[in-house]
């Protein structure tokens, strides 16, 4: 069957959103995201449609690349095919079509996120030139119910990008670099106590998200991480708490040593090479 592909940007948004969502039934971790998700995502992750592409298959659009950008670099932000034509080749066609026009607008690396487990997807990845960088992970923590508050510096979350900008790993995933957590915006909050840093989504709601736990490199090895979240866990007391599945694994114990514990999904962080020029 012929395949072709437009940019995303020529759909109006809740048409390119029904195919999103579509694109994902059935995935072994299914995405439903409503309107105002979808426009947060847009936002926060630098996704540019007219770069992003959907997949038309003998007329029908039948499938949706969104493709994120920041100076040299492109993000592969998610990927789907439609479940009737799955397995006859579309991913890799369009894959193949997206690593070729991130060459053509000469950037110089491509990175994504796959769940370890979807060891298709994962092959589809490595077979077009991706490499693992690392292992992320997802942790869990249900409230022990403590009410004792500790003081804590509320901070501008665009604060809080710039120093992970400074002081956090030059390799961090896309959605926890600090040009992303720059871009959050309340009800997301940030906060430093001493030399510690800690971002959360909404503190209101039940379920809370940990986007960014730091300590400045000078400080490290003296258990602010740990201490900084118990503080945070402990001024909104009542939650259970999240880390989604893109924190590096190399920093799965301070969250261990904070009563987090593993989930069963994770995700290879990769980065395919595009150019040294």
């Amino acid at each position: 069957m012929e395949m072709e592909v437009k940019p995303a940007s020529d759909y109006p948004l809740p048409d390119l959103l029904y195919l999103l969502n579509r694109s994902f039934e059935d995935y072994l971790v299914p995405i439903s995201l409503n309107l105002i998700q979808f426009l947060t995502m847009l936002r926060k992750d630098s996704v540019d449609l007219y770069a992003s592409r959907v997949l038309i298959m003998g007329g029908e659009p039948s499938g949706v690349a969104l493709i994120a950008r920041r100076g040299w670099a492109s993000r592969l932000a998610a990927m789907g095919i439609v479940q009737n034509i799955r397995g006859m080749g579309a991913g890799k066609w369009l894959m193949e079509k997206l690593i070729q026009e991130a060459r053509e607008r000469r950037e110089r690396e491509m990175v994504l996120e796959v769940i370890e487990q979807n060891e298709y997807a994962a092959r589809l990845y490595r077979g077009c030139g991706f490499q693992s960088v690392r292992r992320l992970i997802g942790l869990t923590r249900k409230s022990d119910g403590e009410k004792e508050t500790r003081p804590l510096d509320e901070i501008d979350l665009r604060e809080a990008g710039t120093l992970i900008s400074q002081y956090g790993i030059p390799d961090l995933p896309w959605q926890l670099a600090g040009e992303t957590i720059a871009h959050l915006t309340p009800p997301a909050r940030a906060y430093r106590k001493d030399r510690a840093y800690a971002v959360i989504s909404s503190p209101e709601a039940e379920h809370v998200v940990i986007w960014t736990l730091l300590v400045e490199p000078a400080a490290r090895g003296k258990h602010l991480g740990v201490d900084m979240l118990k503080s945070v866990m402990a001024n909104h007391s009542g939650k259970t708490w999240h880390v989604s599945a893109i924190m590096p694994e190399e920093f799965g114990s301070v969250f261990e040593r904070a009563g987090f514990e593993r989930e069963d999904i994770s995700q290879w962080q990769m980065k395919l090479t595009l150019s040294h020029i």
